[in-house]
């Protein structure tokens, strides 16, 4: 599958709208071993925000307290590893071994060597990046695709873009995926 462009899984609905890949080994709702080896084949360039929220899945995969730390917390942990960090994408058997610490070890390395590479960037911000990034929300899929729709509606209403609407949306008190 290395030389492969990609490949896709097909999923199943529940009554709740939730989709469960019909593969039962490799997916993504799997072990860290599947999580930690899976990544999307279409790469997306990491931003501004996009290294912040590396350097805070860093920190929610190793887990041990850290992840219970606030986002500016996660990602003072992951600037004070920056030795750990580098030498776990350099050298992962033969270094000092800290992504084996993690809760999360192999999801854990995949994000060091990942963060590696972008620091390592003359910019950081316009490195690729493969790795899903995990972020809890409170909506349901239903929900999801629901907001979606009445997003469509209330921006001709209220007279903002659908970028502006799901910028407010993100700051409701009842998305604590966000800061």
């Amino acid at each position: 599958m290395k030389d492969e462009e990609g490949f896709y899984y097909p999923h199943n609905l529940d009554f709740r709208g939730r989709a469960y890949p019909m593969h039962p080994y490799l997916n993504h709702l799997g072990s860290d071993l599947c999580r930690g080896v899976l990544e999307f084949a279409e790469g997306r360039p990491l931003g501004k925000s996009g290294l912040r929220w590396l350097k805070i899945h860093l920190a929610n995969l190793y887990a041990g307290g850290v992840d219970k730390l606030s986002y500016d917390g996660r990602i003072a942990f992951a600037e004070n590893h920056l030795e750990e960090i580098f030498d776990s994408a350099d050298r992962p058997l033969e270094g000092k071994r800290w992504w084996l610490g993690a809760e999360d070890p192999f999801q854990c390395l995949a994000v060091c060597m990942n963060l590696a590479e972008a620091l390592r960037s003359s910019s950081p911000e316009t490195t690729i990046s493969h790795i899903p990034v995990h972020q809890v929300y409170i909506f349901s899929s239903s929900d999801h695709f629901l907001s979606q729709f009445f997003v469509e509606k209330l921006k001709d209403l209220i007279c903002l873009s659908v970028a502006q609407v799901f910028d407010i949306l993100e700051r409701m008190p009842w998305n604590i995926g966000t800061e």
